[in-house]
């Protein structure tokens, strides 16, 4: 029996993951790869959150604005706008129904602890 790939689960719900992260507090890319590793996705690759980063501001969900540091490169921030809220309202609604749909699935088969 193969082992689940948290690889192949982390692709389809990563655009979410990073639109949950930004929405209380806007960060930069390091910043918001940092966030998601200590809540619990420390597999997420550092190439996947920049393109994931660059395709939500591509699709008009986040806006970007730059802050200089003493430290070294300016950093740019990402933030969710208004239709980033509503994707991640929308996108939690889908997930929570999914989850529960496979925790049932799970249940009925006798597949969770």
């Amino acid at each position: 029996m193969h082992s689940v790939d948290t690889t192949q689960l982390l692709k389809g719900v990563l655009d979410l993951a990073v639109l949950a992260v930004l929405r209380d507090e806007d960060g930069y890319g390091y910043d918001i790869l940092r966030r998601l590793r200590s809540s619990g996705l420390e597999e997420v690759g550092d190439a996947s959150v920049y393109g994931t980063l660059r395709r939500l501001f591509q699709a008009g969900y986040l806006t970007t604005y730059v802050v200089p540091s003493e430290e070294g490169p300016h950093r740019k921030y990402y933030a969710l706008n208004a239709a980033g809220r509503s994707q991640l309202a929308t996108s939690g609604k889908v997930w929570r129904a999914f989850a529960t749909t496979m925790d049932t699935i799970l249940a009925e088969r006798g597949a969770t602890t």
